[in-house]
């Protein structure tokens, strides 16, 4: 008897999940877009926004500990990335939607030394457009939302992508 009433309600989400993306056209991108003004906590206590790194290229990296593709990135692909361009461009880890003790415990375990914030409501994750976990967002030294990327990244992928979105 219960299952008719999951798959009633299984199907009546995926209708309301479609009916959304068509409304929208399918599209969240905010490629082009300023990056949004949104305030977030750094692990270090700060109150910012992206505005503070404006003049410099930015990778934000939404991450959390309970995302095994997010974890793997980290040292796969952000790390190197980051140790290879990091003079460059600047690197922002957000962690989304996380216990604080498992991101500070996941952070020591990968040694990323870029900086990292919270977004525990995930207010910029969605004023970003993102959709799936990890998501990327390269954003130009004015600050312009320039491309981003749902899904992990591998080394190559990541170092590709900021050299051509944010160095050319």
């Amino acid at each position: 008897m219960k299952r008719p009433i999951r798959l009633a309600g299984m199907s009546l989400a995926i209708l309301i999940l479609a009916s959304a993306c068509a409304a929208t056209g399918g599209e969240t991108s905010r490629e082009g877009d300023p990056a949004p003004d949104t305030t977030f906590a750094t692990f270090a206590g700060e109150t910012v926004s992206l505005a503070a790194y404006e003049g410099r290229p930015l990778v934000v990296n939404f991450w959390a500990s309970w995302c095994p593709s997010c974890v793997a990135e980290m040292s796969a692909a952000f790390l190197p990335a980051q140790e290879q361009l990091g003079d460059q461009v600047a690197f922002l880890g957000m962690n989304i939607q996380d216990e604080r003790a498992k991101a500070l415990e996941l952070v020591a375990e990968t040694g990323v030394l870029f900086d990292l914030a919270e977004d525990r409501e995930g207010a910029l994750y969605s004023a970003l457009g993102g959709l799936g976990m990890p998501f990327t967002v390269f954003i130009s030294a004015d600050g312009q939302v320039v491309a981003e990327h749902n899904g992990p990244l591998t080394r190559d992928q990541l170092i590709d992508e900021i050299t051509e979105v944010l160095l050319s």
